[in-house]
Formats: structure tokens, C-alpha cells, sequence
């Protein structure tokens, strides 16, 4: 079986950083060119935004971890406790691996890029609470999981989700 893989996870020696990270950091580093600010709940939206549009354009998730459901729409762990001590505050660094270290998504990845170009020409300047209210919309995955009492949002009903 062939599987599709967006990223690697850039290893030099023992370094190595999550995939869900890499995509957040390459938000963050967009973000911070464009002097826009993102708070942790913002970025958790754009990213699962990114997520979507990246499943809907290639079939294929982005990265392994799920989104989770919280009661502000979907959340990716990793993301919330790399981010938490922002609180609801701008973020003003990447998260790094062990050794303190950022990663980004690989520039020649065209299918990541044009999936987060398109969430920034529709999201970039809107609140975290505003994209949490779009994931809340009827019928989103998010609210279908939340009325099935699921702790995963699923990635079919993800695909398939209309854009807010």
C-alpha cells in the first residue's frame, strides 16, 4: 500500500517535531509576516480549516492526531497545551521540539500551501470566537459528533462539511 505523506517529520540526528505542529508554526509564520495576530483559539480553527480543505482537495489528512471536541469547537491537544500559556492572548513564538527547534512545512508542498492560502483569503482577519461559532454551524462535524457524545470528530464528516 502506498500512503500519501504530506510532511515529514524532518529528522536531523534525534529532532523531530509533531506534524500538527509543523502546520501550526507554518500558520504562525504566515501570520506573523502578514502582522496579524493569532490567539491559540484562532489558531486551533485555522488550522482545523487548513485540515479541511487539505482532506477535501486530496482525500488525505494532513497529519495523524484528531481533532477532539471541545466545547469551543474542534481542538487538537497537542496544539492546546503547545500554545496554552498564551491563554486567550496573541501567540508571539513558534512551538519548538525538545531540542528547541522550529519546524515548518516544506515550501515545495503545494497541496499544504494552496489549502492555507485559501483559508487566509477567507478567515485570516476573523476572531478565534467567530471561527469557533463557524464550526458550531448546523450540520458541521463538529456539531454531529457533539450530538452523537463523541470525543473525536470524524474525518469523513469532515470531508464532506460545507464551508461556513
Amino acid at each position: 500500500m502506498i500512503m500519501h505523506m504530506l510532511l515529514n517529520l524532518m529528522r536531523k540526528g534525534g529532532e523531530q517535531m509533531s506534524r500538527t505542529l509543523m502546520v501550526a508554526n507554518s500558520i504562525l509564520k504566515r501570520a506573523f509576516q502578514d502582522n496579524v495576530s493569532i490567539s491559540p483559539m484562532k489558531l486551533q480553527k485555522l488550522v482545523y480549516f487548513v485540515y479541511k480543505k487539505y482532506l477535501q482537495d486530496t482525500g488525505y489528512a494532513l497529519f495523524d492526531e484528531r481533532f477532539e471536541v471541545w466545547q469551543y469547537g474542534p481542538v487538537l491537544p497537542s496544539l492546546y497545551h503547545a500554545f496554552k500559556p498564551y491563554a486567550a492572548n496573541a501567540i508571539e513564538s513558534y512551538a519548538v521540539n525538545e531540542e528547541g527547534k522550529v519546524y515548518t512545512v516544506d515550501d515545495k508542498h503545494k497541496d499544504f500551501y494552496n489549502a492555507l492560502s485559501f483559508v487566509r483569503d477567507k478567515y485570516w482577519y476573523y476572531s478565534g470566537m467567530r471561527l469557533s461559532e463557524l464550526t458550531h454551524s448546523d450540520n458541521s462535524a463538529w456539531s454531529k459528533a457533539d450530538s452523537r457524545g463523541e470525543l473525536y470528530i470524524l474525518d469523513d464528516e469532515i470531508k464532506i462539511e460545507g464551508w461556513a
